[in-house]
């Protein structure tokens, strides 16, 4: 038997993963070999974080891109550091178009947040101060404040860099003191919380009031110890109201948890998360309706 072999040869100018930024094209940050063809450079790890923030049903992938030697400092599991010359991206595509890919670089002395907004032909993506509705969809793309507004809160400023994210890529990155196992989450709808919920609830954030951040000691407690069930389950509302509601969480009854109609809200003042999303996201509604339903 015979076979026939082709190969295609695919031209594509300048390596990009070695082009000065130029602070204004994405092409120029390092993610691209050749962003032509959508070519990843070969340095850069494609990053899986267990537990997916909701984004109106954007199909999303994240990178990093470490410095030549660079670490990431693990001495602290729930709040992982990288390195100084660390970027890392996500990409959101909405209908089949690329729409922004938002850039977060650690520097000598801040952490640099830059959002690309996509051009209609997707030769390159360009920096936004945010827009809405980009390329037909109803998608928005936020400015640099924005986004910082969600990332403050956590030392590191990269909410999906962590042990309890990245448990099924530990032997994947360069970790200075590696775990001996992974955190997973005891139930979906915690890890829907943390995802979601967790940035701004959490030690530190700006509604510390309530713990839905899913922490590596959580990870070896019984779900009824954990600082998010504790936090919610049979709480009353303290910063919220809402009449006839009066608990975050009432077992066996999503519909009377403010929770629930948080989550199924997208009223201003009312919905949960606040800001970048114009859809409920019924999945993880569903799974926490049904967590809350077994809840005695």
């Amino acid at each position: 038997m015979r076979y026939l072999v082709v190969l295609v040869l695919v031209s594509c100018g300048m390596d990009e993963s070695s082009v000065p930024y130029d602070g204004v094209h994405l092409s120029t940050e390092g993610l691209y070999e050749c962003i032509d063809h959508k070519l990843i450079a070969p340095d850069v790890i494609e990053m899986q974080p267990a537990y997916a923030l909701w984004s109106d049903g954007a199909v999303k992938r994240r990178w990093m891109l470490l410095p030549p030697g660079g670490v990431i400092d693990t001495r602290d599991m729930d709040h992982w550091q990288v390195p100084v010359g660390t970027k890392l991206f996500k990409e959101f595509i909405v209908d089949g178009k690329r729409i922004e890919t938002r850039v977060i670089e650690r520097t000598a002395t801040d952490y640099r947040f830059t959002p690309y907004q996509w051009l209609d032909d997707e030769s390159d993506a360009v920096v936004t101060d945010g827009a809405d509705d980009v390329r037909g969809t109803e998608h928005d793309v936020p400015n640099k404040e924005v986004c910082i507004a969600c990332h403050q809160s956590e030392p590191g400023r990269t909410l999906g860099v962590s042990a309890v994210q990245l448990s099924g890529m530990l032997e994947q990155l360069p970790l200075s003191d590696p775990p001996s196992r992974t955190f997973e989450v005891p139930h979906p709808a915690l890890g829907v919380l943390h995802a979601n919920c967790g940035h701004c609830h959490t030690t530190g954030g700006v509604a510390a009031f309530q713990q839905l951040r899913f922490s590596v000691t959580d990870a070896g407690l019984p779900i009824e110890q954990t600082a998010p069930y504790r936090s919610i389950v049979g709480a009353p509302l303290v910063e919220w109201q809402q009449p006839p509601l009066q608990y975050r969480v009432v077992p066996g009854h999503p519909e009377a948890s403010a929770i629930h109609v948080r989550m199924a809200s997208r009223e201003v003042g009312v919905q949960m998360p606040p800001m970048a999303t114009e859809l409920v996201d019924e999945s993880a509604l569903r799974i926490v309706d049904d967590w809350i339903r077994s809840l005695h």
